[in-house]
């Protein structure tokens, strides 16, 4: 078996398999398995990066790594191209990675990781990070368990941010109604009930929300709420590789009643479905101004660590906007699940192609961008969450425990969502947020609703899959 799994590597030249007594040819050097010869004082590489754009990447990444290391030239490969009407974006960068050959490619999320995985497109990361004695004991360990439970326990890509949600709560609204404080790991039962205690009689400028969020969804609103209640329990709306809608459960029925119960009271904010003149000149302050959790008017609201900058910027601006006393708890949980959050996601890891011919320079690459050097300067400039957790509890006075503490859960799979036409979703979110307004309306029962979801959204469902099909083959006949 060891002697098969010898064989395996050195044919595939994909990852090191400690071990293994054998040496490859990389870098135009044979070296051991497991090792990487260093680059020497003098010798220069050049390396191609694959990213979505090239400006956005030397000023995030680039510059700085060049300025550290004036040895390695870097080139970016934009992978914009592979998105269009009648493309499989998998298949594009597939072709992609074989035409350019980059040397480092950014995998977009987890499940992307796991296909390149498969295919053996990455290099292993472990060896190198022992034989460089590179620290990853203060990289948040759910990151590296997330990369590692799509790397079959192999590190082939580290991640130098992640994203996350947070359950934001004006302090000032909670203490004047005497509204005892969120709490980490509330269900969404806990929010909603939290929501219901504010007064709702308010008029005009007075009327405060208990809770409010996805309001740029506008008319869809509704269903986000019913979604996102869906999700945190662990729900799926659709079988991509059945095609087939799974929304007509008991699980989807509670979700839904709990969406129509909350709209009821009164404690959710719903933007009217009025359109704005686009015509109308609009100022930034303007944008901020639409923003009601930063207007003071509501209590509390889910969003990513962006809304900090937002709350920062209406702070900066506003001079006639009291600005808001606001601290943050872990958004909404599944208390039989209460560690892990849909929320959390690891989105850009950059791994090293296996056929690489420059993997040291790669390597030094994908080091120093997940550097304590790096996270301690981009901890000054980046409102984004740092992988390296050093430089990232706490921001302006607030801790942003909240963030890093829940984990991106394993069993959220969005397997085979690609399959998805795109144009499927727009009308499917109309048809749930229509047949929840029914619902709301006492015209429908949530029973009725949810029949209607599934059987006509299953109609959009295979409407959108043959206009598809039909883009994709209309693309085949054109090349």
């Amino acid at each position: 078996m060891k002697r098969w799994m010898c064989t395996l590597a050195a044919i595939a030249v994909t990852a090191s398999l400690t071990g293994c007594n054998f040496s490859v040819k990389a870098d135009g050097t044979s070296r051991e398995a497991g090792s990487l010869k260093k680059l020497g004082k003098d010798e220069k590489a050049t390396i191609k990066v694959m990213y979505y754009d090239k400006n956005s990447f030397y000023q995030q990444y680039g510059n700085l790594f060049m300025a550290k290391n004036p040895n390695i030239d870097v080139e970016v490969i934009s992978n914009q191209g592979i998105y269009g009407a009648g493309k499989d974006p998998q298949e594009a960068l597939e072709k992609l990675i074989d035409e350019e050959k980059p040397d480092v490619l950014l995998v977009n999320g987890t499940d992307q990781l796991e296909k390149f995985v498969q295919k053996g497109r990455l290099y292993a990361l472990d060896d190198v990070i022992k034989q460089d004695k590179f620290d990853i004991e203060h990289i948040l360990p759910a990151t590296l368990e997330t990369i590692k439970l799509k790397g079959e326990g192999k590190l082939y890509g580290l991640s130098p941010d992640f994203y996350s949600q947070a359950l934001y709560y004006n302090k000032d609204l909670f203490e004047q109604y005497g509204i005892e404080l969120p709490k980490n790991k509330m269900s969404w039962e806990d929010v909603m009930n939290l929501a219901k205690r504010f007064p709702t009689d308010g008029q005009g400028d007075q009327r405060i929300y208990g809770f409010s969020a996805y309001s740029y969804m506008r008319e869809g609103v509704a269903y986000q709420y019913m979604s996102s209640i869906g999700t945190t329990l662990g729900l799926s709306y659709i079988d991509p590789e059945q095609m087939k809608l799974t929304i007509q459960t008991d699980a989807w029925k509670k979700a839904l009643e709990l969406t129509v119960d909350s709209l009821k009271s009164g404690a959710l904010y719903m933007p009217n479905n009025q359109s704005t003149d686009s015509n109308a000149p609009r100022m930034y302050e303007d944008y901020l101004k639409e923003n009601l959790f930063a207007m003071g008017k509501v209590a509390m609201t889910i969003d990513g660590n962006y809304m900090m900058q937002n709350l920062q910027e209406a702070k900066d601006r506003l001079k006639d906007v009291k600005p808001v006393n606001w601290d943050i708890v872990t958004v909404p949980v599944d208390p039989q699940n209460p560690d892990f959050s849909n929320s959390v996601s690891v989105n850009n890891v950059f791994g090293i192609n296996a056929e690489s011919p420059n993997t040291r320079a790669a390597w030094e690459f994908i080091k120093y961008i997940n550097s304590d050097e790096f996270a301690r300067v981009m901890s000054k400039s980046s409102s984004g969450l740092m992988t390296r957790t050093t430089y990232s509890k706490e921001r302006d006075g607030h801790n942003l425990e909240p963030f890093y503490l829940l984990k991106p859960n394993p069993d959220k799979s969005y397997k085979g969502y690609e399959k998805i036409p795109v144009g499927f979703y727009q009308p499917f979110s109309m048809l749930a947020n229509q047949e929840i307004q029914a619902v709301f309306d006492g015209k429908k029962s949530a029973d009725e609703a949810l029949k209607t979801i599934q059987d006509k959204g299953q109609e959009q469902l295979v409407q959108a899959k043959q206009v598809d099909d039909a883009q994709k083959e209309a693309q085949s006949k054109q090349k």
